[in-house]
């Protein structure tokens, strides 16, 4: 087995490889204190079954934000980067509340095209 360094075009493969994300991360996100992002995870009592699972399998793994503001404001940024429209919802498994960011499915007028913003004018009825 080699101790070859890998080349120029071979990723990081720990940590974000986005650089630019992270620093979003970074700023908005709860983090340790080693500085890291801190990940939504079940409860013991969830994972050994005492208890049900207060989240779906799908919010495993987020990053946890402190406030929705902090949350928004990650989204913003993250957007701004190529990111899929984001919004902010507060987690049910935190006590204290925390939030996390999902996928906005939903149209927002800043976001519609003006043309379908504009109320169409129906044509008159005939007498």
């Amino acid at each position: 087995m080699s101790d070859a360094i890998p080349g120029p075009g071979v990723p990081e493969q720990r940590g974000v490889r986005d650089h630019a994300r992270g620093e979003v991360l970074h700023r908005h996100a709860r983090l340790t204190k080693s500085g890291r992002p801190i990940f939504c995870t079940p409860s013991r009592a969830e994972i050994e079954g005492h208890m049900l699972p207060r989240q779906s399998r799908g919010t495993d793994g987020k990053v946890i934000y402190p406030t929705r503001e902090a949350a928004e404001a990650a989204a913003r940024e993250l957007e701004s980067l190529g990111s899929r429209l984001l919004r902010s919802y507060r987690c049910g498994r935190s006590r204290g509340g925390h939030y996390h960011l999902t996928t906005d499915t939903g149209f927002r007028a800043g976001q519609t095209p003006l043309h379908l913003r504009i109320p169409q004018q129906r044509p008159p009825l005939s007498a």
